[in-house]
């Protein structure tokens, strides 16, 4: 891992994580005087954060992507998230009483990190409103992912994962459309595409739901909510 203190590039691209997107454009330049930050540059297969680490700064991906660990006491690691650049890593446990991450963050791809110091974005927190509206919204919907998250782990097939989160997004509607992929469905399962396609199909076959894409005919409520 190498070291670089902030440059007119670096600075600029903060503004592309959501954290800093919604800071108007007139206050950008005085954002960049009060930030105190570094850039760090790590290879593929690094590691960014180590499981159990005190986390006392910011970090934000502003290059390359990294996927988030969990490793339980028998040492079996599950894949947490996998996090794309321009975007914060593990922002909830910077002000916690106990700030350990409890991830441990790799390269997938040659990364760049912007390091903002606790004490910093504490001071940015109250200088800015945006900022500081922007930093609670999205710890909120960490909260919502990872507490989905929790649910589909809960659910221990690839058929009950995909009962509950088709029952979710309907609405209670039979007919709706997926908001995402295939792909991003099947890293929220921990699943690789090929087996979320095949088990979707199956039921498809079996006439629970229809599937046309992303159009999604929900035929048997009853059988999907069993299942969960």
């Amino acid at each position: 891992m190498k070291q670089h203190f902030s440059t007119t590039e670096n600075s600029r691209m903060i503004f592309q994580c959501p954290l800093c997107s919604s800071i108007p454009i007139e206050e950008q330049d005085s954002f960049l005087r009060d930030v105190r930050y570094a850039v760090r540059h790590y290879r593929k297969g690094e590691m960014i954060v180590n499981q159990g680490m005190r986390y006392d700064a910011l970090y934000i991906l502003i290059r390359g992507e990294v996927v988030t660990e969990m490793a339980d006491e028998k040492g079996d690691f599950m894949k947490v998230e996998q996090i794309k650049a321009p975007h914060p890593m593990a922002t909830g446990f910077l002000f916690a009483t106990d700030n350990r991450s409890p991830v441990t963050a790799l390269c997938m791809v040659d990364s760049s990190v912007v390091v903002i110091p606790k004490e910093n974005v504490y001071f940015l927190l109250r200088e800015y409103e945006s900022f500081m509206m922007a930093f609670l919204s999205y710890i909120s919907n960490k909260v919502a992912f990872l507490s989905e998250k929790l649910r589909l782990v809960s659910l221990r097939t690839i058929r009950a994962k995909i009962a509950y989160y088709l029952l979710k997004e309907s609405e209670g509607g039979k007919t709706f459309t997926l908001k995402t992929s295939r792909e991003s469905i099947a890293q929220l399962f921990g699943v690789s595409r090929p087996a979320l396609v095949k088990v979707m199909m199956e039921m498809a076959d079996e006439g629970l739901i229809d599937v046309n894409r992303r159009e999604i005919c929900i035929n048997d409520r009853a059988a999907l909510q069993r299942m969960v």
